[in-house]
């Protein structure tokens, strides 16, 4: 019988791209969300809700393996106790290994920025857990010119606007690529116990990505930094319903993420090794690109988690 995979977080976008991953190289999938979603066809379905410890260990029983990716919106204060309960669960179960996409980088130490050191608080929690584990940083999700922060600007005003610096060379990744980078890890147990960074095929500053989305669009996409801040208080706005009060603090934490990923560039991943160790040929922005639908801007997407 195929091995049984649990995916946590599956209605959200990186779950989707990882039951469909997996229903492809022909493992059994189980997904595990507090809703339903059409994308479920074809796997087993269970609730589990990760302050419900009990929830946890049911949603992990008889599984082989579990991917895991934090949900987009969570609290920051209990997300890496989350985490810790989730692997606590899963080593419970029995599982081989657990299989976490951060979808972001972050160092390995407490640096004073916020989201950085809740990543990193998250990890640690993984790891304290005791479950077999495999870590997967990625760089910057292609996915994210999708969502409500970017694809209406590109369409309706012919813009990108991000808080990137001109010149930053990132290694953008497709969500598709993720998860067959998290299931490639599966078969190879020289993965456990490791931390990898992964990215696309090729780097690509703002202005180059543009030229990119203007060759698909047909028409001139230009590139406007705009301030880590402006950022923040652009996200703020979209999602205040769901982040609640306490917009400084958010705005604030994100003006001193961007900051920091300007100053240090974690978004540039050198991938030939990896690809080669992985035995996956990554996915050219390109080639992402021309899959897309591009016609409508009504139905962005409200996030990618990362």
């Amino acid at each position: 019988m195929a091995e049984l995979v649990t995916v946590f977080s599956a209605s959200a976008r990186p779950g989707m791209a990882q039951l469909g991953a997996l229903r492809q190289a022909g493992y059994r999938v189980r997904a595990v969300s507090r809703r339903d979603h059409p994308g479920f066809e074809g796997c087993e379905r269970v609730w589990a809700d990760l302050d419900d410890p009990a929830s946890l260990v049911s949603a992990c029983a008889g599984s082989d393996y579990v991917l895991f990716t934090s949900p987009s919106f969570t609290d920051r204060a209990k997300s890496p106790e989350q985490a810790g309960a989730l692997g606590r669960a899963a080593k419970e179960a029995g599982v081989r290994r657990l299989i976490y996409n951060t979808t972001s980088w972050h160092p390995e130490e407490i640096t004073g920025v916020p989201t950085m050191d809740e990543l990193f608080r998250r990890v640690s929690a993984l790891r304290e857990s005791g479950v077999p584990l495999t870590v997967v940083r990625p760089s910057l999700f292609m996915d994210n010119l999708l969502t409500k922060w970017v694809k209406p600007d590109l369409l309706a005003d012919g813009v990108l606007r991000y808080p990137h610096r001109e010149d930053l060379e990132v290694s953008w990744i497709c969500l598709d690529d993720v998860a067959r980078v998290m299931i490639a890890t599966i078969a190879d147990e020289s993965f456990a116990g490791q931390t990898i960074d992964v990215g696309g095929p090729e780097t690509l500053t703002p202005p180059q990505v543009c030229a990119l989305l203007s060759e698909r669009l047909g028409r001139p996409i230009r590139y406007e930094r705009i301030t880590a801040r402006q950022f923040g208080e652009r996200l703020y706005g979209l999602f205040r319903d769901v982040l609640g009060p306490g917009a400084e603090t958010y705005v604030a934490d994100m003006e001193q993420h961007y900051l920091f990923k300007n100053a240090t560039n974690p978004f540039l991943v050198p991938m030939e090794a990896m690809q080669a160790r992985l035995g996956i040929r990554m996915t050219p922005m390109r080639d992402w690109l021309a899959r897309q639908d591009w016609t409508d801007a009504r139905e962005p997407v409200g996030s990618v988690s990362g």
